[in-house]
């Protein structure tokens, strides 16, 4: 009499298994009719087949049982943001007193509660920010605490949420973190720092800053930013640090002090670029950096490194040279930016000279390159309707 059971993989190999030759007992099964001796594979496999099948309703049920819990999680997690967020506008707004809410807090809700304030944390300022951080205060002594958890991640946690929320007392706690072995925790301690921290951190910061040579420029030099125009004088001092001082700083640090002090627009920094030019900028990121800054600060009397820099045998040197003379150079640059515009091997220094040439009102290389059969044509005949 055949046997019907699941077509599954337990079952296929254990099927394989009853048609193989053993010898085993064959045990009597008083009562089951025709089945009333069934060999021993044979039981083996009706005996699988049912705890396979027991093991797979099991299975079932804990999966429906994980679905429901979840759906629990967030039905209560969604009451719980409602009660906060009603209570928490009413803060806000004057109403009532920070503790009103952060007593109502309980020790297991303690963590979402502070991810439910960042929210509102990092969107408000003044008054409104003051107040958040006064609801967040009882709980930032066990965050403190979590900076020296064993886990990367909780202590980056951490140093966020004192970043957000804390005060000069905790201001130690994120300089310690910039020694922390994960990069994710002092980058947020770098950040938390330029953030919070005084103007004279800078010096602690720039320190830390080749940590991070591989994270994108523009996120560190924003950072930097952060200490405001206090720091600037430390930003110089860095920028201009050689190999021949007690704490010489690296190409990396110095490129981005330079960045720094141009989105500062930092004027005093102007002549002190021009002389590294002159002397001391061997990396060519760091030329260019510098030539960023004395287009953005400088003046004419700076335009003689700047030119200089055109004869520069690394193409974005010489693209960056070309742009700052739009705005440091005079009449007298027309022959050097049209021999760029015209001879230069790169396209994109012609552009720059280019560009230059049309901010400093000496169209006529451009309008006589447009009417030539010159390869570069295209690019005269693009700039000519701004310049004329």
């Amino acid at each position: 009499m055949p046997l019907l059971v699941p077509c599954t993989g337990w079952s296929c190999a254990l099927l394989l298994l009853a048609d193989w030759p053993l010898d085993l007992p064959r045990i009597p099964l008083p009562g089951i009719g025709p089945l009333r001796e069934v060999g021993g594979t044979l039981l083996v496999l009706i005996v699988a087949t049912g705890a396979f099948m027991l093991i797979t309703m099991i299975a079932g049920m804990i999966t429906l049982g994980v679905h429901a819990w979840k759906k629990y999680r967030q039905r209560t997690y969604r009451t719980e943001r409602d009660e906060w967020r009603a209570a928490l506008l009413d803060i806000l707004a004057g109403e009532k007193a920070p503790d009103a809410l952060s007593d109502a807090v309980r020790s297991r809700q303690r963590s979402r509660f502070l991810s439910f304030l960042g929210v509102y944390a990092t969107s408000v300022r003044g008054q409104e920010l003051d107040r958040i951080r006064a609801v967040a205060r009882p709980f930032l002594a066990a965050v403190q605490e979590k900076t020296k958890s064993r886990r990367s991640v909780v202590r980056a946690q951490a140093v966020q949420r004192l970043t957000l929320f804390g005060d000069d007392t905790h201001l130690p706690a994120l300089r310690a973190a910039l020694d922390d072995p994960a990069e994710t925790v002092a980058w947020r301690a770098m950040m938390g720092l330029a953030r919070r921290g005084p103007p004279e951190d800078a010096h602690l910061v720039i320190r830390h800053l080749d940590r991070f040579s591989n994270i994108d420029r523009r996120q560190v030099t924003s950072a930097l930013v952060e200490l405001g125009e206090d720091a600037a004088p430390i930003l110089r001092q860095a920028m201009a640090s050689s190999m021949s001082e007690d704490e010489p700083q690296s190409a990396f640090t110095r490129l981005i002090c330079a960045e720094a002090l141009r989105w500062l627009a930092d004027a005093a920094s102007a002549p002190m670029a021009k002389s590294l030019l002159e002397q001391d900028a061997d990396d060519p990121e760091l030329r260019a950096a510098l030539l960023r800054l004395l287009r953005r600060v400088g003046h004419a009397r700076h335009a003689p490194a700047v030119r200089a820099q055109c004869n520069s045998e690394v193409p974005f040197v010489r693209i960056h040279a070309a742009r700052a003379l739009g705005q440091l150079g005079t009449a007298a640059d027309e022959d050097l930016l049209a021999s760029l515009l015209y001879n230069d091997e790169s396209r994109w220094v012609a552009l720059s000279a280019a560009r230059s040439l049309s901010e400093l009102g000496l169209t006529s290389p451009i309008r006589q390159l447009a009417q030539s059969s010159h390869e570069r044509t295209s690019l005269a005949e693009g700039l000519l309707p701004r310049s004329a």
